[in-house]
């Protein structure tokens, strides 16, 4: 009994201390030696596999081996790269170019006609291109075509290794057909903003970068759904006495031993620009998710970029991205849903960004203009604004701040169609009237587009009259400021001004001069063969013969006709009057003072800048003469401006209207 009182505790010391270390994990914990990469992400059918099928010849220890190798691509019927790899010694030392060219040519050859009917996987077609090799190494039968005898003698076979489906691992400066399809894709996905050119520069890797850095967040999505990795002990049974003993305390401190901590798996795409076989695999298989979930008004990020980017490429948006998603992300996606057929909430649900996000995602007949837009569709745009009375806009190609007034015109005159449409169907529903969708904001849209280029837009308003207001009034004062026969304000109010100005434009068009804006005198009108004004005069000052000489216009309208040889008085050699063509000109005061040189001039008529046509000079207003300005008419003596007797400048200021042409040579 002694023994036993010293044996069982012992026994029972032991059994608890095997208990607490025998703890195993739970079934569905971790294993430590698990990561998240792209097989887990994808079917794993859809990943490239390789079979290698290595040979081992024999090779002389004397043999001085080279070894060379040869790679074949091939298309499977659906659609998939295969890749044939041969590796071989050569025993006699390396071959010249044209020899191995023969080998090379012979391989294809073998390759070709050995895949006719094998199955698209890597197995399959290393064996038939294996079997392929031995069955033709020597010509077997008159006809086929075998290695040359000094290849066959020289070429050892080490390696076949085939790798199905293909994609080359493509990094910067690995150009081609493979690295134009990794474009495109990434221009459909919104990571990259530039052309498909087959180059691999440093925008596609920036791309593939951005791309990496997204799988790297589906993995963690994968990392995350994983249970708590936590080990969790077996519980310590409680030690049962044996029969027939006394119980005893056994004085051990009995803690819990703390679990080992498992290691945290991580993501574990590297970003580093290069898109390897796998990534590619990935990125062209159905498995590859496009969004990771819904974007709205406040989101922020890259995904939101991507999105904004993929809108800008279709023509959406003129904005560049900034990973913000506001009011214009917002109006960009409405936009993009119309013209998909998906419901315009302007919320890029996943089902929107499946669309956008693929070849399948229409782009829209006009694409976006703005602020700092160009090209030939702006210069449509500029020429529609200004033919149909929106602004006096010169269609130059650049988007700037008078094109953005015209389409401000545009989209008010628009709302005001709008407005009126809107409050009739509420009038005839006995409903309230609806919100206008129609955004005066300056940007001309694809949907406004679309509107103005429509062949029910009413380019040609109904007739007007003395009396008519409104909008059409607006275009018609408009059109008239533009051709250069109307000069007062665009009120809509058809008054005596406006009247006097379509009397103008039906004489110089040949119709009946009424002053009623009928159909015919409209369609004339808002034509791009409409003429302007013809002005009664063109002015030509020639500063070697110090004269100013206006012109009238003869049978054919040009300007030929001299009626006025006028003496004056251009600027000094050190001020010299600038030369040219000017169109924007216009009488000015009738007493113009000039403040650097303290005297007065009378019936100023603006060239360009502070360069006028003006009298002779006074030392006040409604004084004398001044003689010496008198006595240098005929001479360079001003100081840019052009200097003319009183009866001259008072005839050009009486006589010539705004806009009149001025030529100084």
């Amino acid at each position: 009994m002694k023994q036993l009182k010293w044996i069982l505790p012992m026994l029972l010391i032991a059994a608890l201390v095997a208990s607490l270390a025998g703890f195993t994990l739970a079934e569905d914990a971790v294993d430590a030696q698990w990561q998240a990469d792209i097989l887990k992400l994808m079917d794993p059918s859809h990943a490239p596999e390789t079979t290698a099928l290595r040979c081992n010849p024999e090779l002389p220890d004397t043999a001085e081996v080279v070894r060379r190798s040869f790679s074949q691509d091939l298309v499977s019927s659906r659609g998939d790269v295969m890749n044939v790899r041969f590796s071989f010694a050569l025993t006699d030392g390396d071959m010249g170019d044209g020899q191995w060219t023969t080998v090379t040519d012979w391989l294809k050859d073998l390759v070709l006609a050995s895949v006719q009917n094998v199955q698209a996987d890597s197995e399959s077609l290393a064996n038939v291109i294996y079997e392929g090799y031995r069955a033709r190494r020597i010509a077997a039968t008159p006809g086929e075509t075998g290695l040359p005898a000094w290849a066959s003698e020289s070429l050892q076979l080490e390696e076949v290794a085939t790798t199905v489906p293909y994609y080359p691992d493509l990094s910067v400066d690995v150009n081609g057909d493979a690295t134009l399809r990794l474009q495109q894709r990434l221009i459909e996905l919104g990571y990259l903003n530039d052309k498909a050119d087959g180059y691999y520069g440093a925008n596609t890797q920036a791309a593939v970068m951005a791309l990496e850095s997204y799988v790297r967040e589906l993995e963690q999505d994968v990392i995350d759904a994983l249970p708590d990795p936590t080990p969790t002990p077996t519980p310590v049974p409680t030690p049962t006495p044996a029969p027939d003993t006394i119980p005893m305390v056994i004085d051990v401190p009995l803690t819990e031993a703390e679990p080992e901590a498992l290691p945290t798996p991580t993501p574990a795409t590297p970003v580093d620009g290069v898109a390897d076989g796998l990534l590619q695999a990935y990125l062209y298989s159905a498995d590859f998710p496009v969004t990771r979930g819904m974007l709205r008004i406040g989101d922020e990020g890259s995904a939101v970029t991507r999105l904004q980017t993929r809108l800008f490429r279709l023509g959406y948006t003129t904005e560049a991205a900034d990973g913000v998603y506001g009011g214009g992300t917002s109006r960009a996606v409405r936009v993009f849903q119309y013209y998909n057929g998906l419901d315009q909430t302007g919320i890029a649900d996943v089902a929107t960004q499946a669309r956008l996000f693929s070849g399948e995602a229409t782009a829209p007949d006009n694409a976006m203009l703005n602020l700092g837009s160009s090209g030939d569709e702006v210069s449509r745009l500029q020429k529609r604004l200004r033919v149909l009375g929106f602004g006096s806009i010169a269609v130059d190609g650049g988007y700037g701040a008078s094109t953005k007034a015209g389409v401000e015109n545009l989209q008010t005159y628009l709302r005001g169609l709008e407005s009126d449409a809107v409050a009739a169907s509420a009038s005839a529903d006995g409903a309230g009237e609806a919100a206008l969708t129609v955004v005066v904001n300056g940007v001309a849209d694809p949907l406004l587009l679309d509107s103005f280029y429509a062949a029910d837009f009413p380019a040609i308003p109904a007739d007007m009259q003395v009396g008519s207001e409104g909008r059409d009034v607006v275009r018609l004062q408009r059109r008239l400021r533009c051709l250069e026969y109307y000069t007062g304000e665009a009120d809509g109010q058809y008054g005596a001004g406006t009247k006097s100005a379509v009397e103008a434009f039906q004489k110089r068009h040949g119709l009946s001069a009424t002053g009623v804006a009928d159909h015919a005198t409209l369609a004339a009108l808002f034509d791009e063969s409409a003429k302007k004004a013809l002005k009664p005069y063109v002015l030509k000052v020639s500063v070697s013969d110090q004269r100013v000489y206006a012109y009238a216009p003869d049978a054919n309208d040009e300007y030929t006709d001299l009626v006025r040889t006028m003496k004056c008085s251009t600027g000094r050699k050190s001020s010299p009057t600038p030369t040219g063509t000017f169109t924007e000109t216009g009488p000015g005061a009738r007493w113009h003072y000039f403040k650097k040189f303290n005297c007065w001039a009378q019936y100023a008529f603006y060239i360009e800048g502070d360069i006028l046509f003006h009298s002779v000079l006074y030392n006040k207003k409604d004084g004398p003469v001044t003689q010496s300005s008198v006595n240098h008419l005929g001479s360079r003596a001003s100081h840019g401006c052009v200097r003319l007797s009183v009866e001259d400048a008072k005839w050009i200021y009486n006589h010539c209207p705004a806009n009149t042409k001025v030529i100084v040579y």
